[in-house]
């Protein structure tokens, strides 16, 4: 197989595999509790619990499915594209590596017949500058980035303009939902899902030959002139 062929291929199942583990609606515990109850739920909801740390590890295609949509946007729009992208793998990336953390440590947690020994350690945990940082970092890179890779995907006009429009809302709705509702918060995971399935196609239909164009000034010298031989 042509590793252009590969290289879409993978791109896409990242974005659609990633995006729909995203979108999958499982809801445990309140996140703005006190960790002791929070414990209590994720003991109560067991079975869910683990069901959730295993979402994480196809949630985790996120990282490379931004990078794939960048990558599409950067002929048409090279500097959105990298800013954007990179911010947003950046931001996922943390996020695995803070959020995705904390909720193993509720998992096992619950499980532990210390449950006020296991709270103050996840307390510590969350009060942690390091993980502090890092749960930042998530908050902004996968808000802002996802935001700069939807403006670029459309100043790109590589896919519709309604497609780069739910890569904008969602970090909206993601934010707005932690606000006001996790409703709001759903519907945006779901407007991401679809959003990422449109590039996952466009990716998919872009010839090996196109994939490889360079960005920026170099597209007008490498696009063959109509009614010229190449």
């Amino acid at each position: 197989m042509d590793i252009r062929t590969a290289s879409r291929v993978a791109g896409a199942v990242s974005l659609i595999v990633g995006s729909l583990a995203i979108a999958i609606p499982i809801e445990i515990t309140d996140d703005d509790a006190p960790i002791a109850a929070q414990l209590q739920d994720y003991a109560s909801h067991s079975a869910l619990a683990m069901l959730s740390n295993i979402v994480l590890l196809p949630v985790i295609l996120m990282v490379p499915a931004v990078i794939y949509a960048a990558r599409l946007a950067r002929r048409g729009a090279p500097r959105l594209a990298f800013v954007g992208g990179g911010l947003s793998a950046l931001g996922w990336l943390a996020g695995f590596m803070s959020v995705g953390t904390g909720q193993i440590a509720l998992y096992q947690g619950s499980t532990l017949a210390d449950q006020a020994g296991a709270a103050a350690l996840i307390d510590k945990m969350n009060g942690d500058p390091v993980y502090g940082t890092l749960v930042g970092i998530f908050v902004l890179g996968h808000a802002i980035g996802m935001i700069v890779l939807g403006v670029g995907l459309w100043r790109s006009r590589a896919v519709a303009p309604w497609v780069a429009a739910l890569f904008i809302a969602y970090p909206v709705g993601h934010v707005v939902g932690h606000a006001i509702s996790p409703v709001i918060d759903k519907i945006s995971s779901v407007l991401l899902l679809v959003g990422a399935v449109a590039v996952a196609a466009k990716i998919l239909r872009t010839p090996n030959e196109q994939w490889d164009l360079p960005a920026g000034k170099g597209v007008a010298a490498a696009e063959p002139v109509a009614g010229v031989a190449a």
